[in-house]
């Protein structure tokens, strides 16, 4: 059963502050949704996450918006912080939920930049399903992933 960001970081506070701090590096990730034909698609977005929701936001005309309406199962990836991973490699997995009008006008007042005109935006909220946060420390690789279902498992490969 997805779960919202705020249930996640409930659940598990360092995780998700390890991961929000990833994603917060970089003004954009990359979004994976599935086109009509069933094959991936790969878009750039901004993924602010706040009040409680990390939110999917995007204009109504893209491709993006379409493939959510249709299909609303998505993946976020997080940029890279260098080669060695020290900061660790973020991605969340989930299913995009269209955001009802009165969180629409809260991530308005709390978004970074203006938004002239809402109706062009379709806002989405993440329901989350994994969160898996791949890192490197003295030599090997550490996987932390957490779903609703089984909590934090780790692994560290050598």
């Amino acid at each position: 059963m997805p779960v919202a960001w705020s249930d996640f970081q409930r659940a598990d506070s360092g995780l998700a502050s390890a991961v929000q701090e990833r994603f917060e590096s970089h003004r954009h990730a990359v979004m994976a949704t599935l086109r009509r034909d069933g094959a991936p698609r790969l878009s750039g977005m901004e993924t602010p996450i706040r009040d409680g929701h990390l939110w999917l936001a995007m204009d109504t005309a893209s491709r993006k918006t379409d493939d959510l309406r249709r299909d609303p199962r998505f993946s976020i990836h997080s940029a890279p912080d260098g080669e060695e991973l020290s900061s660790g490699d973020a991605r969340v997995e989930g299913r995009a939920v269209p955001a009802p009008d009165p969180d629409i006008a809260l991530f308005i007042e709390g978004h970074r930049f203006p938004i002239d005109d809402p109706s062009t935006m379709a806002l989405f909220t993440a329901d989350i399903s994994r969160v898996v946060l791949a890192r490197v420390e003295d030599r090997s690789l550490v996987v932390s992933a957490w779903t609703p279902e089984a909590g934090l498992t780790e692994t560290r490969l050598p």
